[in-house]
């Protein structure tokens, strides 16, 4: 950050617009324009100097004093021009790294004030592109082409008053083939923002395909595919080929005849300066300037025009950017009321994931009492997940509200709420880093002996200590070194690291073998203890001993009570069971496997 803009102004500050992002690093974007422009227009002067030395070197006799004379000034002209030229590059990247930084700052910032439906209308492809390519694109216009777009607007124009100033005939035939070159340059660039837009959306689903290819690589292989094979990545790159073709098609020949235009002016300039030249209206020295100077006027219409297109290209990508920052943040109120106490109900909660979406809970209604465990059971599909997901405000209720102790959770400070809630998902997340690093993500102070503990309750202490550096030990991405159990014990100890009163429970032993499951429900016994829990559960036999199970069926509450309770009076929980009972004697390939995966998974 620029050290002439005060942290709170650049806070405030909307950064809607390239001329905002520029702002940001006002002084130094102006410093690196400035020495653009006049190391531009220094690159002028051999020109005229080139000029001045033909009429040195025909005069009679040649004035060769004059010719080291104008030698010496081109080569200090040429001299000077590299010192400007350097320092407008470190000027200008000096300023596009420290707006790439604010940039990235103030967008990981917003992610984690967005809801979580924020992410679901973007792939993670479409996020990927914005934070990385779109910034990265500011970055590169800002240290490299913004100075060459002030040079090519402000060089030019001064060019063309120092030729009029020269013959005003020659001066307009040096610019006679500009009016053909711009209708060349806007027949090639018909349709550019729409075909810009179609390459944009390409390079997303490109970018999500990579990203999934690469997460299911073991998957690929297990099934002999490769990536010309894999459905969405080989259609994304056929397709950006395709694009890439149909462009040159349809605008190839307007950039060629745009360029060879650009570069044709010596066909009118030559017979028309040699024919006032013979008629004595033209001088020798003038002849020559034009002769050398008169096509560079054009040149850099080019260079401007290049500039613009790379100017419109980032115009698209600040908006995607524009679009995420300007994203409305999880309301957060100003002022709140004290949980009286540590149980969750919910009152009549709906909840769609878009806007004008289907709704997929209705009018849901049951509390989880402070230190009893309640578990969610139904069908797939039936909306357990996500009324777990509503708790910690990861989904916003869209009808009706969640309560913690008596008070809406949307009232709650969104760090307070947190930190009366642990998490443990069936699908745990663990960062590139070391074991320590991502236990202490729950409790950033802990002491050493804090954590063994956590870990030796978790029933992870002993793994841990076979890793090869212990606590140290990088876990590489997504947790890669450990097994599924072995993780799922670690982001246990994770939660009870957290010691917070109320658990959210997403069956953590969905997928673990029978030896890691029986670890994960003695580490659950212990982390279960003394706190409101609120479990979805696949696997009905580890919550018959629950105090409240919530049987749910197409996101509505079928039925409530213990375990007792509903054997005797709810057909939906009974035939559940049943099924569940049956399943523990059946072998592989028994019938009526798929029908009980297809009701309870």
């Amino acid at each position: 950050m620029s050290a002439d803009i005060p942290a709170a102004r650049v806070e405030e500050r909307s950064l809607k617009g390239l001329g905002a992002l520029l702002w940001l690093q006002g002084s130094l974007v102006a410093g690196a324009a400035l020495s653009s422009t006049l190391a531009a227009a220094l690159a002028l002067v051999p020109f005229f100097v080139v000029a001045r030395m033909a009429t040195a070197i025909y005069a009679t006799p040649p004035d060769l004093d004059s010719v080291r004379s104008l030698a010496l000034v081109a080569a200090g002209a040429l001299a000077l021009r590299y010192v400007l030229v350097a320092a407008a590059n470190m000027l200008a990247h000096v300023a596009a790294f420290r707006i790439l930084h604010e940039l990235r700052l103030r967008l990981a910032k917003k992610l984690g004030a967005v809801p979580l439906s924020f992410f679901s209308r973007r792939g993670a492809g479409e996020l990927k592109k914005t934070l990385m390519d779109d910034v990265n694109q500011i970055e590169a216009f800002v240290a490299h082409h913004f100075p060459d777009v002030v040079a090519a607007i402000i060089v030019p124009l001064a060019t063309a008053v120092a030729l009029l100033s020269v013959d005003w005939r020659m001066a307009l035939a040096s610019l006679v083939m500009a009016p053909l070159a711009v209708v060349a340059m806007a027949v090639a660039m018909r349709d550019v923002g729409k075909a810009h837009q179609q390459w944009n959306e390409i390079q997303s689903r490109m970018s999500s395909a990579l990203l999934e290819y690469l997460r299911g690589i073991h998957v690929i292989k297990t099934f002999g595919l490769s990536a010309q094979r894999f459905g969405d990545l080989s259609r994304s790159i056929e397709e950006g080929l395709a694009w890439m073709e149909g462009f040159m098609r349809t605008n190839g020949r307007g950039y060629g005849a745009f360029g060879a235009l650009i570069g044709s002016s010596l066909v009118v300039l030559v017979p028309l300066g040699g024919w006032l030249y013979t008629r004595g209206t033209l001088s020798l020295e003038s002849l020559v300037l034009f002769l050398v100077l008169g096509p560079q006027l054009l040149m850099s219409m080019m260079r401007l025009l290049f500039a613009w297109g790379n100017v419109d290209r980032i115009q698209a990508g600040n908006a995607r950017i524009q679009a995420i920052l300007t994203a409305p943040d999880l309301e957060t109120p100003a002022s709140v009321e004290r949980p009286a106490h540590h149980g969750i109900a919910f009152r009549g909660v709906g909840f769609r994931y878009d806007d004008g979406g289907p709704e997929v809970l209705h009018d849901v209604t049951f509390e989880a009492p402070a230190g009893k465990v309640t578990a969610l059971v139904g069908p797939s599909g039936a909306g357990k997940t996500t009324l777990v997901r509503l708790v910690p405000r990861l989904w916003e209720t869209t009808n009706g509200a969640v309560e913690l102790g008596g008070v809406d959770v949307r009232t709650l400070p969104l760090d307070g709420l947190l930190s009366h809630i642990a998490m443990v998902f069936q699908e745990v997340f663990l960062f590139h880093g070391t074991v320590r690093d991502n236990l202490r993500l729950a409790r950033p102070d802990a002491t050493d002996a804090q954590i063994d503990a956590a870990c030796r309750a978790a029933r992870a202490y002993d793994f841990i200590q076979a890793l090869p550096k212990k606590y140290d030990t990088l876990l590489g991405e997504r947790g890669a070194r450990l097994s599924g159990g072995e993780k799922q014990r670690l982001s246990i100890a994770r939660a009870l690291l957290k010691d917070a009163p109320v658990l959210l429970l997403d069956e953590a032993t969905a997928f673990a073998d029978p030896e890691n499951e029986a670890r994960i429900q003695e580490a659950l016994s212990v982390l279960c203890a003394g706190r409101t829990v609120l479990v979805v559960a696949h696997r009905l036999s580890t919550i018959a001993t629950a105090d409240h199970i919530v049987v749910l069926e197409g996101g509505r509450v079928n039925a409530q009570g213990t375990h007792d309770e509903l054997l005797a009076r709810c057909a939906l929980y009974q035939r559940l069971w049943r099924r569940h009972t049956e399943s523990l004697d059946w072998s592989l390939g028994e019938p009526g496997t798929a029908a009980f995966a297809k009701e309870v998974v």
